[in-house]
């Protein structure tokens, strides 16, 4: 059985570390894995030999907290649309009063005995050498009372033979303090008694080093806390409530109540509180905190919606058919908190010198202690006891397990969060790791690089036809059918306004179209065996019905009593964005290749539009598999797909990544995530796992530099030019070691996709000159705001025909633009802009 722990009271790598160990020899437990970051452990025992009581008894023995995680905490919050407080939000508000408290006492301290260096007066009956040494017992012993926690963790983490962080402060603090407190009953018997108590005493290095290491705590928990800030705002997307429709009557109630089948009515400016389908109103809703899109969606009848997407415009009412724990939301949270807290390959590497780091820092610091006391009975250097002891105190507080420990997981957090916000969900820390190291990039076609529906591309006109006519008329009769493609042609004329004619007489003919009658002609739609029966000539048409197919378009031929009057081109049209992600793929050096069950010509059609040069056509569900295993030879392979029927593929991959569609999430089949769908964020998904790698590694040089330079000076290696490194300057080197390790990780949170390199621009725009002059152009449908009369519209028109190899009629009525083009959205969108007029929306 596996089961998940809340850890608390771990302070560094070497608790972690101590605790997995620990739990990890019991008997019954096959695997024991703790995370720092998460204050997490999950365990896989045997139920027959041990239970969650004696693992929670365990770790409570070393000095820790624990309870059992009923997982059920993430669908709460994100239900409830808030989080309890984090543990390091908790645990960064103890540490700042503690550093408060402890400073009310250590600046006074730090007054009488450093003050006088400076020319600062001392109170008169300081005059007396044992009042001197009492006053600093008196400042000290609270500042150890009040970061007693430290004695605590350390000492029992001791007592348990897994040393930590806290064992080394608490024994370096302990040692000054009891040393100091046995001069003091020295101090009245020596003449020298003022001088030998100034040289001796170490009570402001006891109480500096608690202060500092409390200090650096604080500011590490404040900044750990924002590691986890991304996931807090995705939990506070959820609303608390709902507004249901239940009898006829409207009533608000709380998420956890809301039920499958419910009607929840949602207002303008509203999160949606579930996943459903809208059954009634039209709107717009903004997702860009699930899939990262910035462009609100339109929305209607019969459209799925998400939790956690906010509604931009009309009062819309949905039914929910995933609530709780089953919406995309609290997938994504899931996903996001188990990555951040799980360990990338490196990290585990990492924990294993962890493991032996505390205790052979004890050994340098008692070996320093040794020799150097060795060389001062011996008379063999000049050098006092105190300063002996200084070195090996130092030893102890200048040491860093933290910023070892935290190299990999901070960065791991942090980066996953960030991926988030971005619409990319990492499943896993090794998955964040290994996707910097891609080379070879499958794309399956279908729903990847392709919309994944068939959608009208080009209607051309013969014989003084007219388009919405041919909508009508065509849409009439398909309106009678159930071919696949029937529904592509109603939906183009539902989206230009043109109404389905009346036909009557319908047929069928299988294997080559329908036929019906409409204002009185016989009017027929199919393929070309259709029109030889309809005796129509095709003369007029060949050339483009040859082009239309060669671009792998199916092509349906329209007549009206015996004449061609337009060609419809149907096809799985290209997704947005899909020719530049190939092109940054290829800038990044990584090798593109498509994969479809379409023929060649098809195939090499659409491969040719996103400039894809290797394309694996004909291929099965079943052949993906092996396609995958030969690519793998060559060098890191990502396979790109939807996450149905290339789940083999997407797992044999060295890194699977899988198409959400803000519906459903392929997560079990995948090692990454692109929740909008959007091929483009596979290549910031891989600048997110450079820059994650990058980040850990300057995290894990500096921990190992610091601790490589830091503990020999700190044991004297520098006495022969002067230098002992006094045990308060340790304590503060150590804290802003760990403090760097953490402000650097964060620098991932300000991640920011890169703009479009010159070399992607001049690709893409290759490409269009390339579809332009072979003459392919794709239909879309501006919604433009602002426009008023005749003058407006005629302005629109200009600006978007001034554009190359675009054809465009503006509908002043509709408020839209109707544009033959292969312009990219965003040229359009700026021309329009140019005009003084608004796009709302681009279909």
């Amino acid at each position: 059985m596996e089961q998940k722990f809340k850890v608390s009271g771990m302070t560094c790598a070497a608790c972690s570390a101590g605790i997995q160990k620990t739990v990890g020899k019991m008997s019954g437990v096959h695997r024991a894995e703790v995370s720092l970051m998460g204050e997490c452990m999950t365990v896989d025992y045997d139920e027959s030999m041990t239970d969650a009581e004696k693992i929670i008894g365990t770790v409570v023995s070393l000095g820790y907290g624990a309870e059992a995680d009923d997982g059920k905490a993430t669908a709460k919050a994100a239900e409830g649309g808030k989080q309890a407080l984090s543990g390091h939000a908790a645990e960064a508000r103890k540490l700042r009063t503690r550093f408060i408290a402890s400073l009310c006492f250590l600046l006074p301290l730090m007054y009488f005995t450093m003050g006088h260096m400076f020319g600062a007066p001392l109170p008169w009956f300081f005059e007396i050498a044992s009042n001197f040494g009492l006053v600093q017992l008196l400042l000290t012993t609270p500042v150890l009372f009040i970061n007693f926690a430290f004695f605590k963790s350390g000492f029992k983490a001791a007592i348990k033979r897994v040393p930590n962080m806290d064992t080394l402060v608490s024994l370096g603090a302990g040692v000054s303090y009891l040393f100091s407190a046995v001069v003091l009953f020295i101090v009245p018997t020596r003449e020298d008694g003022m001088l030998f108590a100034m040289n001796n005493l170490f009570f402001e290095s006891a109480a500096m080093v608690l202060t500092l290491v409390t200090l650096g705590k604080w500011l590490e928990a404040r900044s750990k806390k924002k590691t986890g800030e991304e996931v807090e705002k995705l939990l506070r997307l959820a609303p608390e409530t709902a507004t249901v429709e239940r009898d006829g009557k409207q009533m608000t109630v709380r998420l956890q109540e809301l039920r499958i089948g419910d009607i929840v009515v949602v207002k303008q400016g509203d999160s949606i509180p579930a996943d459903g389908r809208v059954v009634a109103g039209n709107s717009f809703v903004d997702t860009s905190a699930i899939t990262g899109e910035s462009l609100p969606v339109e929305i209607g009848p019969g459209d799925a919606v998400t939790s956690a997407a906010i509604n931009r415009g009309n009062v819309i009412r949905v039914r929910a058919e995933k609530v709780g724990e089953d919406t995309v939301l609290s997938k994504i949270v899931r996903l996001v908190q188990n990555a951040g807290t799980s360990k990338a390959p490196i990290e585990k590497a990492v924990d294993k010198i962890a493991a032996v780091f505390v205790p052979a820092v004890l050994g340098i610091a008692l070996l320093t202690f040794l020799v150097w006391m060795i060389l001062w009975g011996t008379h063999a250097v000049d050098i006092a006891f105190f300063e002996v002891l200084s070195m090996a105190i130092s030893v102890l507080v200048i040491s860093c397990p933290c910023a070892l420990g935290l190299a990999t997981p901070v960065a791991v957090m942090a980066a996953t969060g960030r991926g988030a916000s971005l619409g990319i969900l990492f499943k896993d820390a090794e998955a964040l790791q290994k996707a910097r190291g891609i080379q070879n990039v499958l794309l399956d076609k279908t729903a990847t690089i392709t919309e994944g529906k068939p959608r009208v591309t080009d209607i051309c006109l013969y014989g003084g036809s007219m388009r919405g006519e041919v909508l009508s008329i065509f849409g009439g009769i398909e309106l009678n059918s159930n071919h696949p493609l029937a529904e592509c042609i109603l939906l183009q004329a539902k989206e230009e306004g043109a109404v389905p004619a009346q036909a009557a007489d319908f047929s069928y003919t299988s294997g080559k179209g329908a036929q019906a009658r409409v204002n009185g002609k016989l009017c027929g739609i199919g393929n070309s065996g259709l029109m030889h029966m309809l005796g129509a000539d095709l003369s007029a048409c060949r050339q483009d019905a040859e082009r239309l197919s060669a671009e792998g378009k199916t092509v349906l031929y329209c007549a009206e009593d015996g004449a061609v009057s337009a060609l419809i081109a149907v096809a799985d049209t290209l997704k947005e964005g899909s020719r530049e992600a190939v092109a940054e793929l290829k800038a990044r050096g990584i090798r593109p290749a498509m994969l479809t069950g379409d023929g060649q010509g098809a195939a090499r059609a659409i491969a040719a539009q996103v400039g894809i040069q290797e394309v694996y056509a004909d291929v099965l569900p079943e052949d993906k598999l092996n396609i995958v295993i030969e690519n793998k030879k060559k060098g890191m392979t990502a396979m790109v797909g939807d996450g149905i029927n290339d789940s083999p593929a997407l797992k044999e991959a060295d890194v699977g990544v899988a198409m959400g569609n803000g519906t459903d999430i392929a997560i079990d089949s995948a090692d990454v995530v692109l929740v909008g769908g959007d091929l483009r964020a596979l290549e910031n998904a891989i600048d997110l796992s450079r820059a994650a790698v990058r980040n850990i590694h300057q995290n894990l040089f500096w921990a190992f530099i610091y601790n490589l330079l830091c503990i020999p000076i700190a044991a004297g290696a520098l006495f022969a030019v002067g230098v002992v490194l006094d045990p308060m300057y340790g304590a503060a080197a150590m804290s802003l070691s760990s403090l760097f390790v953490v402000t650097n990780a964060l620098r991932l949170m300000r991640f920011r996709p890169k703009k479009k390199s010159a070399e992607v621009k001049a690709e893409t725009k290759h490409q269009n000159s390339q579809d332009m002059n072979g003459g392919i152009c794709m239909e879309k449908i501006l919604t433009i705001e602002g426009m008023s009369c005749s003058h407006c519209s005629a302005r629109v028109e200009k600006a978007l025909n001034a554009l190359e190899g675009t054809q465009a009629t503006v509908e002043l009525k509709k408020k839209r633009a109707v544009v033959q083009t292969q312009q990219p959205d965003e040229v359009l969108v700026k021309a329009v802009e140019d005009a003084g007029y608004e796009v709302k929306k681009i279909k």
